[in-house]
Protein backbone atom coordinates (compact mmCIF):
# COMPACT_ATOMS: atom_id res chain seq x y z
CA UNK A 1 0.00 0.00 0.00
CA UNK A 2 2.85 2.32 0.88
CA UNK A 3 4.47 1.61 -2.49
CA UNK A 4 1.26 2.49 -4.31
CA UNK A 5 1.06 5.86 -2.53
CA UNK A 6 4.69 6.54 -3.38
CA UNK A 7 4.02 5.87 -7.04
CA UNK A 8 0.99 8.16 -7.04
CA UNK A 9 3.01 11.00 -5.50
CA UNK A 10 5.78 10.65 -8.04
CA UNK A 11 3.29 10.72 -10.94
CA UNK A 12 1.53 13.79 -9.50
CA UNK A 13 4.87 15.58 -9.12
CA UNK A 14 5.83 14.92 -12.76
CA UNK A 15 2.43 16.11 -13.98
CA UNK A 16 2.74 19.35 -11.99
CA UNK A 17 6.22 19.96 -13.38
CA UNK A 18 4.96 19.52 -16.95
CA UNK A 19 2.07 21.90 -16.29
CA UNK A 20 4.40 24.57 -14.87
CA UNK A 21 6.72 24.23 -17.86
CA UNK A 22 3.81 24.64 -20.28
CA UNK A 23 2.56 27.75 -18.48
CA UNK A 24 6.07 29.24 -18.47
CA UNK A 25 6.43 28.67 -22.23
CA UNK A 26 3.03 30.28 -22.85
CA UNK A 27 4.03 33.32 -20.80
CA UNK A 28 7.30 33.65 -22.71
CA UNK A 29 5.45 33.63 -26.01
CA UNK A 30 2.93 36.22 -24.85
CA UNK A 31 5.51 38.56 -23.28
CA UNK A 32 8.99 38.02 -24.77
CA UNK A 33 11.95 39.80 -23.26
CA UNK A 34 12.98 43.14 -24.80
CA UNK A 35 15.57 43.01 -27.57
CA UNK A 36 19.15 43.34 -26.39
CA UNK A 37 21.58 45.50 -28.39
CA UNK A 38 24.61 43.50 -29.49
CA UNK A 39 25.59 45.56 -32.51
CA UNK A 40 25.98 49.11 -33.83
CA UNK A 41 23.29 51.74 -33.37
CA UNK A 42 21.07 52.44 -36.38
CA UNK A 43 19.24 55.70 -37.05
CA UNK A 44 15.70 55.17 -38.32
CA UNK A 45 13.03 57.59 -39.49
CA UNK A 46 9.27 57.59 -39.66
CA UNK A 47 6.71 59.06 -37.31
CA UNK A 48 8.17 61.48 -34.76
CA UNK A 49 7.51 59.98 -31.29
CA UNK A 50 6.09 62.52 -28.84
CA UNK A 51 4.32 62.23 -25.54
CA UNK A 52 0.53 61.89 -25.81
CA UNK A 53 -1.98 61.05 -23.05
CA UNK A 54 -3.68 57.69 -23.55
CA UNK A 55 -7.24 57.59 -24.87
CA UNK A 56 -9.24 56.12 -22.00
CA UNK A 57 -12.15 54.91 -24.15
CA UNK A 58 -10.04 52.63 -26.35
CA UNK A 59 -7.57 51.33 -23.77
CA UNK A 60 -9.92 48.98 -21.93
CA UNK A 61 -9.96 45.19 -22.29
CA UNK A 62 -12.64 44.13 -24.78
CA UNK A 63 -14.17 41.21 -26.67
CA UNK A 64 -14.74 40.86 -30.41
CA UNK A 65 -16.21 37.93 -32.31
CA UNK A 66 -16.13 35.81 -29.16
CA UNK A 67 -12.44 36.48 -28.49
CA UNK A 68 -11.07 38.44 -25.53
CA UNK A 69 -8.34 41.06 -25.95
CA UNK A 70 -6.28 42.43 -23.04
CA UNK A 71 -4.61 45.80 -23.50
CA UNK A 72 -0.84 45.73 -23.01
CA UNK A 73 -0.15 47.41 -19.67
CA UNK A 74 3.66 47.28 -19.80
CA UNK A 75 4.92 47.88 -23.36
CA UNK A 76 8.52 47.68 -22.09
CA UNK A 77 8.11 43.90 -21.87
CA UNK A 78 6.24 43.44 -25.14
CA UNK A 79 7.57 42.34 -28.52
CA UNK A 80 5.76 40.44 -31.23
CA UNK A 81 6.48 38.87 -34.61
CA UNK A 82 4.03 37.82 -37.29
CA UNK A 83 2.48 38.65 -40.64
CA UNK A 84 1.49 42.25 -41.40
CA UNK A 85 -1.60 43.35 -43.27
CA UNK A 86 -1.99 46.54 -45.32
CA UNK A 87 -4.82 48.89 -44.36
CA UNK A 88 -5.51 50.45 -47.75
CA UNK A 89 -8.88 52.18 -47.33
CA UNK A 90 -9.74 55.39 -49.12
CA UNK A 91 -8.68 58.63 -47.38
CA UNK A 92 -11.44 59.96 -45.12
CA UNK A 93 -13.58 56.87 -45.63
CA UNK A 94 -13.75 56.05 -41.93
CA UNK A 95 -12.48 57.00 -38.49
CA UNK A 96 -9.81 55.22 -36.49
CA UNK A 97 -10.40 53.95 -32.95
CA UNK A 98 -8.79 57.13 -31.64
CA UNK A 99 -11.45 59.22 -33.43
CA UNK A 100 -9.05 60.51 -36.11
CA UNK A 101 -9.79 60.46 -39.81
CA UNK A 102 -7.90 57.62 -41.48
CA UNK A 103 -5.18 58.75 -43.88
CA UNK A 104 -3.24 56.05 -45.78
CA UNK A 105 -0.43 58.54 -46.43
CA UNK A 106 0.40 58.84 -42.72
CA UNK A 107 2.84 56.44 -41.02
CA UNK A 108 0.25 54.78 -38.81
CA UNK A 109 -0.82 51.26 -37.88
CA UNK A 110 -3.61 49.32 -36.19
CA UNK A 111 -2.92 46.80 -33.40
CA UNK A 112 -5.44 44.87 -31.30
CA UNK A 113 -3.82 45.36 -27.87
CA UNK A 114 -1.09 48.04 -27.89
CA UNK A 115 -2.04 51.33 -26.16
CA UNK A 116 -3.59 54.12 -28.26
CA UNK A 117 -1.92 56.35 -29.06
CA UNK A 118 1.56 54.85 -28.90
CA UNK A 119 4.58 54.29 -31.11
CA UNK A 120 6.42 51.20 -32.28
CA UNK A 121 9.40 50.25 -34.38
CA UNK A 122 8.34 47.93 -37.20
CA UNK A 123 11.03 45.77 -38.82
CA UNK A 124 10.65 43.87 -42.08
CA UNK A 125 12.46 40.67 -41.17
CA UNK A 126 13.00 39.83 -44.85
CA UNK A 127 15.02 42.91 -45.80
CA UNK A 128 15.90 44.50 -42.44
CA UNK A 129 14.10 47.79 -43.12
CA UNK A 130 12.81 49.60 -40.03
CA UNK A 131 10.39 52.45 -39.51
CA UNK A 132 8.55 54.15 -36.63
CA UNK A 133 4.76 54.10 -36.81
CA UNK A 134 2.05 55.59 -34.62
CA UNK A 135 -0.57 53.17 -33.31
CA UNK A 136 -3.94 54.92 -33.58
CA UNK A 137 -6.41 52.15 -34.47
CA UNK A 138 -7.55 48.66 -33.48
CA UNK A 139 -7.23 45.57 -35.64
CA UNK A 140 -6.71 43.50 -37.66
CA UNK A 141 -9.34 40.87 -36.91
CA UNK A 142 -10.53 37.66 -38.48
CA UNK A 143 -7.15 36.46 -39.79
CA UNK A 144 -3.68 35.53 -38.63
CA UNK A 145 -2.21 39.02 -39.08
CA UNK A 146 -0.71 40.72 -36.03
CA UNK A 147 -0.68 44.33 -37.24
CA UNK A 148 -2.22 46.38 -40.03
CA UNK A 149 0.03 49.03 -41.64
CA UNK A 150 -1.02 52.08 -43.59
CA UNK A 151 -0.08 52.19 -47.26
CA UNK A 152 2.67 54.72 -46.57
CA UNK A 153 4.25 52.55 -43.88
CA UNK A 154 3.98 49.39 -45.99
CA UNK A 155 5.62 51.10 -48.96
CA UNK A 156 8.51 52.34 -46.81
CA UNK A 157 9.08 48.83 -45.46
CA UNK A 158 8.43 47.18 -48.84
CA UNK A 159 5.93 44.77 -47.28
CA UNK A 160 2.97 42.85 -48.68
CA UNK A 161 0.13 40.99 -47.01
CA UNK A 162 2.45 38.00 -46.59
CA UNK A 163 5.47 39.74 -45.08
CA UNK A 164 6.70 38.86 -41.60
CA UNK A 165 7.47 41.82 -39.35
CA UNK A 166 8.63 42.41 -35.80
CA UNK A 167 6.85 44.88 -33.50
CA UNK A 168 8.88 46.63 -30.78
CA UNK A 169 7.11 49.39 -28.80
CA UNK A 170 8.71 52.77 -28.19
CA UNK A 171 7.79 54.41 -24.88
CA UNK A 172 7.71 58.22 -24.75
CA UNK A 173 8.08 59.87 -21.33
CA UNK A 174 6.57 63.26 -20.52
CA UNK A 175 9.98 64.90 -20.95
CA UNK A 176 10.32 63.36 -24.43
CA UNK A 177 12.77 60.63 -23.42
CA UNK A 178 12.46 57.50 -25.55
CA UNK A 179 12.83 53.97 -24.18
CA UNK A 180 11.44 50.49 -24.63
CA UNK A 181 12.29 47.54 -26.90
CA UNK A 182 12.03 49.71 -30.01
CA UNK A 183 15.00 51.78 -28.89
CA UNK A 184 17.43 48.85 -28.66
CA UNK A 185 20.38 49.69 -30.98
CA UNK A 186 18.23 52.46 -32.42
CA UNK A 187 18.08 56.25 -32.54
CA UNK A 188 15.10 58.04 -34.04
CA UNK A 189 15.88 60.73 -36.61
CA UNK A 190 14.32 64.05 -35.64
CA UNK A 191 12.47 65.98 -38.33
CA UNK A 192 14.12 69.42 -38.16
CA UNK A 193 13.17 70.85 -41.54
CA UNK A 194 10.38 73.39 -42.05
CA UNK A 195 8.23 73.72 -45.13
CA UNK A 196 8.24 77.08 -46.96
CA UNK A 197 5.20 79.31 -46.95
CA UNK A 198 2.41 78.31 -49.28
CA UNK A 199 2.66 80.37 -52.51
CA UNK A 200 -0.05 82.85 -53.39
CA UNK A 201 -1.48 81.38 -56.58
CA UNK A 202 -4.07 84.12 -56.99
CA UNK A 203 -1.73 86.72 -58.42
CA UNK A 204 1.95 86.05 -57.87
CA UNK A 205 4.64 83.65 -56.72
CA UNK A 206 5.23 85.17 -53.27
CA UNK A 207 4.17 83.63 -50.00
CA UNK A 208 0.63 83.83 -48.75
CA UNK A 209 1.67 86.13 -45.93
CA UNK A 210 3.29 88.78 -48.11
CA UNK A 211 2.27 90.19 -51.45
CA UNK A 212 4.96 90.40 -54.14
CA UNK A 213 6.61 93.80 -54.38
CA UNK A 214 7.20 95.39 -57.76
CA UNK A 215 10.89 95.98 -58.47
CA UNK A 216 11.63 99.47 -59.79
CA UNK A 217 14.76 100.06 -61.87
CA UNK A 218 17.38 102.08 -59.99
CA UNK A 219 18.99 103.40 -63.16
CA UNK A 220 17.12 105.19 -65.91
CA UNK A 221 19.53 103.80 -68.49
CA UNK A 222 18.39 100.23 -67.94
CA UNK A 223 16.69 98.85 -71.03
CA UNK A 224 15.47 95.51 -72.21
CA UNK A 225 18.02 93.21 -73.83
CA UNK A 226 17.48 92.09 -77.40
CA UNK A 227 19.67 89.65 -79.27
CA UNK A 228 19.40 91.88 -82.31
CA UNK A 229 21.28 94.68 -80.53
CA UNK A 230 24.00 92.64 -78.80
CA UNK A 231 27.56 93.40 -79.87
CA UNK A 232 30.83 91.82 -78.75
CA UNK A 233 32.70 93.83 -76.12
CA UNK A 234 36.09 93.23 -77.73
CA UNK A 235 35.21 94.94 -80.98
CA UNK A 236 34.20 91.91 -82.98
CA UNK A 237 36.55 89.21 -81.69
CA UNK A 238 33.64 87.15 -80.41
CA UNK A 239 31.24 85.12 -82.47
CA UNK A 240 28.70 87.23 -84.36
CA UNK A 241 25.34 87.39 -82.63
CA UNK A 242 23.26 87.29 -85.79
CA UNK A 243 24.78 84.50 -87.83
CA UNK A 244 24.36 80.82 -88.53
CA UNK A 245 26.59 77.83 -88.08
CA UNK A 246 28.64 76.44 -85.21
CA UNK A 247 30.00 79.26 -82.97
CA UNK A 248 28.74 81.83 -85.47
CA UNK A 249 30.80 80.40 -88.35
CA UNK A 250 29.53 81.89 -91.64
CA UNK A 251 30.43 78.74 -93.54
CA UNK A 252 30.29 75.05 -92.77
CA UNK A 253 33.50 73.63 -91.35
CA UNK A 254 35.31 70.94 -93.24
CA UNK A 255 35.03 67.37 -91.98
CA UNK A 256 37.49 66.66 -89.16
CA UNK A 257 38.41 70.34 -88.54
CA UNK A 258 37.95 71.66 -85.01
CA UNK A 259 37.56 75.35 -84.31
CA UNK A 260 39.51 76.58 -81.29
CA UNK A 261 38.19 79.30 -79.02
CA UNK A 262 40.02 82.30 -77.60
CA UNK A 263 41.04 82.33 -73.91
CA UNK A 264 38.78 84.19 -71.53
CA UNK A 265 41.61 86.49 -70.44
CA UNK A 266 45.21 87.04 -71.53
CA UNK A 267 47.71 87.77 -68.79
CA UNK A 268 49.94 90.88 -69.03
CA UNK A 269 53.11 90.64 -71.02
CA UNK A 270 55.15 91.43 -67.91
CA UNK A 271 54.42 88.05 -66.31
CA UNK A 272 57.46 85.77 -65.70
CA UNK A 273 58.42 83.71 -68.71
CA UNK A 274 59.93 80.26 -68.71
CA UNK A 275 62.31 80.66 -71.64
CA UNK A 276 65.04 78.58 -69.97
CA UNK A 277 62.88 75.46 -70.02
CA UNK A 278 61.66 74.98 -73.59
CA UNK A 279 59.08 72.27 -74.18
CA UNK A 280 59.42 70.17 -77.31
CA UNK A 281 56.40 69.80 -79.52
CA UNK A 282 54.90 66.34 -80.08
CA UNK A 283 56.56 64.51 -82.93
CA UNK A 284 53.38 64.03 -84.92
CA UNK A 285 52.66 67.77 -84.73
CA UNK A 286 56.17 69.02 -85.56
CA UNK A 287 56.17 67.80 -89.15
CA UNK A 288 56.04 70.48 -91.84
CA UNK A 289 52.66 71.28 -93.26
CA UNK A 290 53.78 70.51 -96.84
CA UNK A 291 51.46 67.51 -96.99
CA UNK A 292 48.43 69.69 -96.30
CA UNK A 293 46.39 71.42 -98.94
CA UNK A 294 48.19 74.37 -100.61
CA UNK A 295 47.84 77.39 -98.36
CA UNK A 296 47.18 80.89 -99.53
CA UNK A 297 49.64 83.72 -98.94
CA UNK A 298 49.61 85.32 -95.49
CA UNK A 299 46.75 87.80 -95.19
CA UNK A 300 47.81 89.65 -92.05
CA UNK A 301 50.96 90.12 -90.03
CA UNK A 302 51.67 91.77 -86.74
CA UNK A 303 53.91 94.77 -86.28
CA UNK A 304 57.57 93.65 -86.66
CA UNK A 305 59.18 92.94 -83.30
CA UNK A 306 62.64 92.00 -82.11
CA UNK A 307 62.44 88.41 -83.25
CA UNK A 308 63.87 86.46 -86.17
CA UNK A 309 62.44 87.83 -89.41
CA UNK A 310 62.98 84.60 -91.28
CA UNK A 311 63.10 80.94 -90.40
CA UNK A 312 61.62 77.53 -90.98
CA UNK A 313 59.50 77.11 -87.85
CA UNK A 314 56.08 78.54 -86.88
CA UNK A 315 54.08 78.14 -83.69
CA UNK A 316 50.37 77.58 -84.40
CA UNK A 317 48.00 78.55 -81.57
CA UNK A 318 44.62 77.87 -83.14
CA UNK A 319 42.30 77.99 -86.11
CA UNK A 320 38.96 79.78 -86.46
CA UNK A 321 36.42 80.03 -89.22
CA UNK A 322 36.29 83.86 -89.34
CA UNK A 323 39.16 85.78 -90.92
CA UNK A 324 38.59 88.98 -88.92
CA UNK A 325 38.66 87.09 -85.65
CA UNK A 326 41.82 85.29 -86.65
CA UNK A 327 43.57 88.55 -87.52
CA UNK A 328 42.58 90.25 -84.27
CA UNK A 329 43.67 87.23 -82.26
CA UNK A 330 47.04 87.06 -84.02
CA UNK A 331 47.67 90.77 -83.51
CA UNK A 332 46.88 90.59 -79.79
CA UNK A 333 49.22 87.64 -79.26
CA UNK A 334 51.94 89.25 -81.37
CA UNK A 335 51.85 92.42 -79.28
CA UNK A 336 51.81 90.54 -75.98
CA UNK A 337 54.70 88.19 -76.77
CA UNK A 338 56.65 90.61 -79.07
CA UNK A 339 56.78 88.22 -82.01
CA UNK A 340 55.60 88.57 -85.61
CA UNK A 341 52.89 86.32 -86.97
CA UNK A 342 50.52 85.58 -89.77
CA UNK A 343 47.07 84.21 -90.61
CA UNK A 344 46.96 81.38 -93.14
CA UNK A 345 43.85 80.08 -94.85
CA UNK A 346 43.28 76.33 -94.97
CA UNK A 347 39.97 75.50 -96.58
CA UNK A 348 37.15 76.92 -94.44
CA UNK A 349 39.34 77.87 -91.47
CA UNK A 350 42.09 80.42 -90.78
CA UNK A 351 45.21 79.34 -88.91
CA UNK A 352 46.79 81.70 -86.37
CA UNK A 353 50.59 81.30 -86.39
CA UNK A 354 53.45 83.11 -84.61
CA UNK A 355 56.96 83.34 -86.07
CA UNK A 356 58.92 82.45 -88.10
CA UNK A 357 61.81 81.16 -86.00
CA UNK A 358 65.23 80.14 -87.25
CA UNK A 359 65.53 77.26 -84.80
CA UNK A 360 63.21 74.78 -83.19
CA UNK A 361 64.54 75.76 -79.76
CA UNK A 362 63.30 79.34 -80.22
CA UNK A 363 59.88 78.04 -81.26
CA UNK A 364 59.79 75.75 -78.22
CA UNK A 365 60.65 78.68 -75.96
CA UNK A 366 57.59 80.57 -77.27
CA UNK A 367 55.49 77.45 -76.68
CA UNK A 368 56.56 77.49 -73.04
CA UNK A 369 55.65 81.17 -72.67
CA UNK A 370 52.25 80.60 -74.25
CA UNK A 371 51.56 77.80 -71.77
CA UNK A 372 52.82 79.66 -68.68
CA UNK A 373 51.54 83.19 -69.38
CA UNK A 374 48.31 82.58 -71.32
CA UNK A 375 47.53 78.89 -70.68
CA UNK A 376 47.46 78.28 -74.44
CA UNK A 377 48.23 74.96 -76.10
CA UNK A 378 50.20 75.16 -79.36
CA UNK A 379 52.32 73.12 -81.74
CA UNK A 380 55.29 73.73 -84.06
CA UNK A 381 54.82 73.57 -87.80
CA UNK A 382 56.82 74.45 -90.89
CA UNK A 383 56.96 78.01 -92.16
CA UNK A 384 56.23 77.06 -95.77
Amino acid sequence: MRKQWLGICIAAGLLAACTDTGNQQQQNVAAPQPAVCNGPTTEISGADPRYEPLNATVNQDYERDGKSYKIVQDPSRFSQAGLAAIYDAEPGSNLTASGETFDPMQLTAAHPTLPIPSYARITNTANGRMIVVRINDRGPYGNDRVISLSRAAADRLNTSNNTKVRIDPIIVAQDGTLSGPGMACTTVAKQTYALPDRPDLSGGMGSASSAPQAVQPSDGNIRAISNDTLQPEDGGAGAPVKSSGFLGAPTTLSSGVLESSEPAAVQPAGAPAGQNAPVSAPGNLAAPAASAAPAAAPTATATPAPAAASGNYMVQVGAVSDQARAQQYQQRLGQQFSVPGRVMQNGAVWRIQLGPFSSKADASALQQRLQNEAQLQSFITGAN
